[in-house]
C-alpha cells in the first residue's frame, strides 16, 4: 500500500499559494486515485509467476519443434527410399527394354 503524508501534502499546496479547500480537494482526489489504482498494479510474485509460465510454454514449444524436426527428417528418409525404388525401377525398365 502506498501512503501520502495528505497533511503535509495539503500546506505545501496552500504555501505556494492555492486556496486551503482547494488544497484538501486535489490531496483527497489524488489520494483516492492512488488507492483505487493500487490493487491493478503488478506484484513481483505476479511477474515471477507470469515468467515462469512462459518459460514453461516457450519449453513446451521447443519441444513440439524438435517433434516436427524428427518427423520432418522422417519423412525425408522415407521419400529418398522411394526415390532410390522408382529410380531402380525406371533403370530397370530401361534395361529390359
Amino acid at each position: 500500500m502506498m501512503y501520502i503524508d495528505t497533511l503535509k501534502t495539503v500546506n505545501d499546496l496552500i504555501d505556494s499559494g492555492m486556496d486551503g479547500r482547494q488544497a484538501k480537494t486535489l490531496v483527497s482526489i489524488f489520494n483516492e486515485f492512488m488507492n483505487s489504482q493500487l490493487g491493478r498494479l503488478a506484484t513481483k510474485e505476479d511477474l515471477d509467476k507470469t515468467s515462469n509460465e512462459c518459460k514453461a510454454e516457450i519449453l513446451e514449444i521447443k519441444m513440439e519443434i524438435k517433434t516436427i524436426n524428427s518427423e520432418i527428417k522422417t519423412i525425408k528418409w522415407i521419400l529418398g527410399f522411394f526415390a532410390a525404388i522408382v529410380i531402380a525401377s525406371m533403370v530397370q525398365h530401361n534395361l529390359m527394354h
